[in-house]
């Protein structure tokens, strides 16, 4: 309960100052659900963009090496130094590319209770920004990702850390769904499933599940270097999801973990495995396509 009032009053204290905004912004024309590049085309291609002054200072460079790449779908980090006209430029024209951008933002500690006002800050910016661009310069989504298990609460506190993240992804959902048809997405570990946890009708069910039941769009953090190791770390996931559309990351940032990452491998090895990933599981109900961590790393990828 004090969790919950605890995000009331940061989503009440936040919320006048975005309707204070809104007052002189043009409510968005159209208020039927647009399709999104990931909704017309079930095998997702994406990749995340955490240096976003890359759609500033190499806006063409960068819509070219998505394009080649055949990727249609962008998280994009929000930096709110970067003048909202760069990114209604980057967004139209990826659009014109058939490439779906969607707000990317988390740290692992948004879950705590005093970090709460960071969360919702965000998912307003994203609302306000929307709210005062035309319909090709909107994001079309938002996209969390909040790592809590690396906190040090986690390993102290976890049950507490459990109940913050579930808390903060329901809050999250129920703030964005609220007022837009906005998709709401986040990454997963591929281990949730380890985790019982309240389904809300007096039993348990996984965190996976109850992540899944919640988002629309689930991304798995699957960083492992070779195909097999990922099918096998994905395959609960995609068998609980019960047809919603996973998404399944893979790694190319040179992270010092064992068999986590393509950085070593290079561009050819990651491009064959991923085939093999895709045809293994493309028929699955449950197989939404793949994304790639992170675009800077990738692109920098040895052949």
């Amino acid at each position: 309960m004090a969790r919950r009032v605890s995000r009331m009053v940061v989503k009440v204290l936040l919320g006048l100052a975005l309707v204070q905004a809104l007052i002189i912004l043009p409510p968005q024309s159209n208020m039927m659900k647009q399709a999104t590049a990931a909704e017309d085309d079930p095998s997702i291609v994406a990749t995340w963009m955490w240096n976003t002054y890359a759609i500033w200072r190499d806006k063409d460079q960068t819509l070219d090496y998505l394009s080649q790449n055949s990727v249609n779908l962008v998280y994009l980090q929000i930096d709110e130094e970067i003048p909202v006209d760069v990114y209604r430029i980057f967004i139209k024209e990826a659009g014109e590319r058939g490439i779906e951008i969607q707000a990317l933002g988390g740290k692992p500690d948004w879950v705590l209770p005093e970090k709460q006002e960071e969360l919702y800050k965000f998912i307003y910016w994203v609302k306000a920004y929307n709210n005062s661009s035309r319909s090709a310069e909107r994001f079309g989504g938002i996209h969390l990702d909040v790592e809590p298990y690396v906190l040090p609460q986690w390993q102290t506190d976890q049950d507490t850390i459990i109940g913050n993240w579930m808390d903060t992804v329901s809050g999250f959902v129920q703030e964005v769904k609220s007022d837009t048809y906005l998709t709401v997405g986040a990454d997963l570990p591929v281990w949730l499933e380890w985790f019982l946890v309240p389904d809300g009708k007096g039993d348990t069910t996984t965190l996976t599940d109850y992540m899944i039941g919640r988002l629309d769009q689930i991304t798995l953090m699957a960083y492992i270097d070779n195909a097999q190791g990922i099918i096998n770390a994905v395959s609960k996931e995609l068998n609980e999801a019960a047809g919603k559309s996973l998404v399944i990351g893979v790694e190319t940032m040179d992270n010092n973990e064992a068999n986590s990452s393509f950085y070593a491998k290079g561009k050819a090895q990651m491009t064959s495995e991923l085939d093999t990933v895709i045809q293994s599981l493309s028929s699955h109900p449950s197989y939404g396509g793949y994304a790639i961590h992170e675009y800077d790393s990738w692109v920098a990828l040895r052949e």
